[in-house]
């Protein structure tokens, strides 16, 4: 019985590992669809006072239907970088666009963060140096 066990066990753990590497196919809210406002995608960098030396970048996404007389919705994303890209996996402007069009979800906007990249002062004097590992 537990040489059975330990069979099923491994089957499954190589079964899954074929698995996890498969591709699956973006949905169509992923895609650009004609007639759908595009929000507006603006990239910032943000220096901390509270960890000093430690800077990131972040993304804001407004969604075309947004008007400041209205309130929104917000969404926070870390590892913003990958999130904006218009031809990753994620693609949360384009799946924001499609879903607020098709009142799926309502006006809401994003902010996508990056994590911090720490930059330590260089001996000696005030100018950082390069970085020498990310938070």
């Amino acid at each position: 019985m537990k040489k059975l066990c330990l069979l099923v066990a491994l089957f499954m753990s190589v079964a899954g590992l074929g698995w996890a590497g498969e591709d699956y196919p973006l949905g169509p809210d992923s895609q650009r669809q004609p007639g759908v406002p595009e929000g507006k995608v603006t990239q910032y960098t943000w220096t901390s006072k509270i960890f000093p030396g430690t800077v990131r970048d972040y993304w804001v996404y407004v969604p075309a239907q947004y008007t400041p007389n209205k309130p929104a919705c917000v969404m926070v994303f870390e590892d913003g970088k990958g999130f904006v890209n218009p031809d990753g996996r994620e693609r949360i402007p384009i799946v924001f666009d499609n879903l607020i069009a098709k009142h799926d979800m309502p006006v809401t906007m994003a902010i996508l963060i990056d994590p911090g990249v720490l930059n330590g002062a260089a001996p000696g004097s005030e100018q950082p140096a390069e970085p020498k590992f990310r938070i």
